[in-house]
């Protein structure tokens, strides 16, 4: 693990999902980071949602329909500050495996010092992808 990391676990509630809307952005100074895992309740049960569900909870058929699910999902959780608007958040928690892909390795490499990014949201779920410049 690179410098500002911490071993994978369930981070600590309360989460702050970074969900942002086709064409919007965000602009953070991250200083640090952690990698670990979250507890969600999807409200919209897709067939993925389920699968996962089964998987983790050793099943071999889909649950009754109307089961509330749970999905164990790996998280980075970024820490620093929103630099192109005011933000009381001191965290971010990012989801998607594709940013987390892109940032993960940017950070590890930062050697400690703040990594100033842009992240911008293209497309909608469930296909929605995120591209990250950098400084």
């Amino acid at each position: 693990m690179g410098a500002g990391a911490v071993a994978a676990s369930d981070l600590p509630e309360p989460y702050e999902f970074l969900d942002l809307e086709h064409g919007h952005r965000i602009q953070l100074s991250i200083q640090s980071f952690q990698l670990g895992t979250a507890l969600i309740h999807p409200t919209a049960i897709t067939p993925r949602a389920i699968r996962l569900y089964m998987l983790q909870n050793g099943l071999t058929a889909p649950p009754v329909q109307g089961t509330p699910i749970s999905n164990r999902i790996a998280v980075l959780r970024v820490f620093g500050q929103r630099l192109d608007k005011a933000s009381p958040l001191g965290y971010w928690d990012i989801s998607s495996k594709r940013l987390q892909a892109d940032l993960a390795p940017r950070l590890k490499f930062s050697g400690g010092q703040p990594l100033i990014v842009t992240i911008t949201a293209n497309g909608y779920k469930p296909v929605k992808l995120f591209s990250v410049e950098q400084g």
